[in-house]
């Protein structure tokens, strides 16, 4: 007779797992109590969801630069496939948009009211970026537009980009806003001088420039009130 030929069998953490503690029904039984590595193991699913839940997070280290890594660079986690990359990124997203207030149905009155807008937008991001928000008459807030990101300059900004979500929603007033990564919302040189582009400009175009936030991890400076540009 002949032997049949034995496949070692390696079982995964999920395998191991009492069906009461798998991420599945941990969940479905109360999220709030599950961790980061459990949540991200329900969405790429499959058997090794648990080890490979943990790989992305030992790799990013923050669910904050998870979320802002470009799927190719989840597809260097061993486990991860472009499918699952998408997945994530699209789960993660709409997590953001849970937290991001509704921008459109606000109405902007005072520098602190648009800080509020746009600072869980802006804070903790490892690079700079700036939004336009284009304004109607009483000041509602008619779209967040990002338009820049990386090192922000008078000579990368063009300033007829600026204005263009302005002339498109045929909007009279604009605010814009970018980042420091570095958490300090000391507006620099760099950032009067493109306020003050911005502000002439808008004076051609007749659409005026309300303010210009810069905006750190928890803090923010409004050049208007402290007449940097203006």
């Amino acid at each position: 007779m002949t032997d049949q030929l034995a496949f070692p069998y390696n079982p995964t953490r999920l395998n191991l797992l009492p069906v009461h503690e798998q991420p599945a029904h941990r969940v479905a039984s109360n999220s709030e109590a599950c961790t980061v590595s459990e949540l991200l193991a329900v969405i790429i699913g499959g058997n090794q969801q648990l080890e490979v839940a943990e790989r992305l997070v030992a790799h990013f280290g923050t669910i904050n630069r998870l979320t802002l890594a470009h799927p190719n660079e989840l597809l260097v986690i061993k486990g991860i496939s472009i499918q699952t990359a998408l997945r994530l990124k699209a789960a993660l997203a709409l997590g953001r948009r849970i937290l991001d207030p509704e921008p459109e149905r606000q109405a902007i009155t005072s520098p602190a009211s648009a800080a509020d807008i746009l600072m869980p937008r802006m804070a903790h991001k490892s690079q700079e970026f700036m939004l336009v928000v284009p304004v109607d008459t009483r000041n509602k807030v008619l779209d967040v537009i990002e338009l820049y990101h990386g090192s922000l300059n008078s000579a990368a900004i063009r300033v007829g980009e600026v204005f263009k979500p302005a002339i498109q929603l045929n909007s009279a007033s604009i605010l814009i806003a970018h980042n420091h990564p570095s958490g300090d919302p000391t507006p620099s040189p760099e950032d009067i001088n493109v306020t003050r582009s911005i502000v002439q400009a808008g004076k051609l175009l007749d659409i005026v420039l309300l303010d210009h936030l810069v905006i750190g991890n928890s803090r923010w400076v409004s050049l208007k009130e402290r007449g940097l540009g203006f």
